[in-house]
């Protein structure tokens, strides 16, 4: 019984255990959060990497519902799941992101499964226009996954974000 325990102790470490690969997204993600307030001069770092965690476990899973029989750029792409029809609706309201609105669908796509910064830049930006629309922090967070009040979504994104905060106080993530 004893083993059995341990194992499973184990086993259970390693599913929350976060690879290089994916503290290095997640360190992208808070970076690029960092330089992006809201109105209020909020930023969202801490939100924004535990968004990543849940949308693609931090850059392990970078297509996200896509159907057989849909097009790619009908997805949710890159390590934030963004899609194409949102980074061009992002792009024509944030100044510095109007380039990706030159870009054929099949670029952005590209580009948000190839280019952690942009996808956090993006992401970054929509949180504080949702955040302006949205004005409470729990529809903001209910927002980026296409709904007003997102329960089951929040609450995943919290527990995440209570995960990140562990590697942010031992140091592992700035």
């Amino acid at each position: 019984m004893i083993r059995f325990s341990i194992l499973f102790l184990f086993i259970a470490l390693q599913v929350f255990a976060l690879t290089p690969e994916q503290l290095k997204v997640l360190q992208t993600v808070r970076d690029v959060a960092r330089t992006i307030p809201d109105y209020k001069g909020e930023t969202y770092e801490n939100t924004l990497a535990a968004i990543c965690l849940t949308e693609s476990s931090a850059g392990k899973n970078i297509i996200g519902d896509f159907k057989k029989g849909i097009i790619i750029t009908k997805a949710s792409l890159g390590t934030m799941q963004i899609q194409v029809a949102t980074a061009r609706y992002i792009s024509s309201r944030i100044k510095t992101l109007k380039w990706i609105n030159t870009l054929s669908d099949a670029q952005i796509a590209n580009k948000l499964l190839t280019d952690v910064k942009t996808s956090a830049q993006i992401s970054a930006y929509y949180l504080t226009i949702l955040k302006k629309s949205r004005k409470h922090y729990f529809n903001m967070i209910s927002g980026y996954n296409g709904g007003f009040s997102n329960s089951p979504y929040y609450k995943r994104v919290m527990k995440n974000m209570k995960l990140l905060d562990k590697y942010v106080k031992n140091g592992q993530l700035i």
